[in-house]
């Protein structure tokens, strides 16, 4: 059975949230705290909160000191703030609290049910794919597994992009985790911690998916800079991990030979042995799979996608488009419509 507190000192607004939650859910056990005293009192009562929605702005102590006094706690509790007021300076404060959602008022009775069930029925059964999302994560990072590592970030991305609210879910869950990496800056921790927010929110747009994208690029780098001083690699799996971080800039097996310790010519070799494929055929393939994501979630034009990915000359880029994926990059980009346009079609008449 779930456990939901409602901090709201109006009652108005509390009885509305109250009913609201009452039937979304069947079974859950609702507690009222008008004042942040009466929070406190639950938090430190009830053996377990699964859910808290908390108004900034009750009484002292308010809805920050709330949700602090509550995190010295539980980490577990799912928290979603309401608040009148687009404080966003406020909200970007309280991302290390661990907010799930920020939802102004007058809040939809749709958005309300939608982030319990949401809330909810993930920690249902949800708990047992983060804790496995998490362990994926760590055993990634613990291997400097860079390639491994850009193939789930576009995939988590492209299943949000065209899922429903539980792949947009797991989405939050995975930019969550990546907050949580000790190696992160604080102000790249920050970045995708709005983000985080935003999606969990509103969905992936395609300007969105554009930030989340590059963003994470740049987050990775900074995760995988870290993990490679620890880390024991043969040069070609070396090779891999730097073409994975310069898969944004002009890569070339000079410079890729002379990060990983060895000469150009060795490295050619022992790549095209080791992985049945020429280093430059790798490195176009690899940046292809970021250049179609791009081009088909994103609202960056082709000269732009060239550009982002290390390409000054857009129409070489598109000689190469062509050759990797049999079709030009503005066919690529019709096609994609098309078939996303097909799809939201066949939603529709289900």
């Amino acid at each position: 059975m779930s456990t939901v507190v409602i901090v709201e000192d109006e009652p108005m607004e509390a009885e509305s949230l109250r009913r609201i939650v009452a039937a979304s859910q069947q079974g859950v056990l609702i507690y009222d705290a008008p004042t942040g005293r009466k929070a406190m009192q639950l938090i430190d009562e009830l053996p377990h909160i699964d859910l808290i929605f908390v108004d900034l702005t009750i009484p002292r102590p308010d809805g920050r000191q709330v949700i602090q006094y509550l995190r010295t706690k539980s980490s577990a509790t799912r928290v979603i703030v309401t608040s009148a007021s687009d404080d966003f300076d406020l909200l970007r404060s309280m991302l290390p609290l661990q907010i799930e959602d920020y939802l102004l008022k007058p809040i939809k009775k749709q958005a309300i049910i939608d982030k319990v069930n949401g809330s909810l029925n993930a920690d249902a059964h949800g708990t047992a794919h983060g804790e496995a999302l998490k362990r994926r994560l760590q055993t990634l990072i613990a291997r400097c597994d860079y390639p491994q590592w850009h193939d789930l970030l576009l995939d988590v991305h492209r299943r949000a992009f065209f899922g429903d609210n539980q792949a947009s879910r797991e989405l939050v869950l995975l930019l969550e985790l990546i907050c949580r990496q000790a190696s992160l800056r604080p102000p790249m921790r920050e970045k995708i911690g709005m983000l985080a927010l935003q999606v969990g929110q509103d969905g992936v747009s395609k300007a969105r998916y554009r930030r989340l994208v590059l963003l994470l690029l740049q987050a990775s780098r900074e995760i995988f800079d870290a993990a490679l001083k620890t880390s024991t690699q043969s040069f070609v799996a070396r090779a891999k991990f730097h073409i994975e971080r310069g898969i944004t800039e002009n890569v070339t097996l000079d410079g890729i030979a002379a990060k990983s310790f060895i000469s150009a010519c060795y490295l050619s070799r022992k790549f095209k042995k080791e992985t049945g494929t020429g280093f430059s055929a790798y490195v176009t393939h690899r940046k292809m799979q970021f250049a179609c994501a791009l081009l088909q979630f994103s609202d960056l034009n082709i000269h732009t996608v060239a550009l982002e990915l290390g390409w000054q000359d857009a129409n070489y880029f598109c000689r190469i488009f062509k050759k990797e994926t049999g079709m030009a990059p503005s066919d690529y980009c019709r096609q994609m419509t098309a078939t996303g346009n097909n799809k939201d079609q066949t939603k529709k008449s289900l």
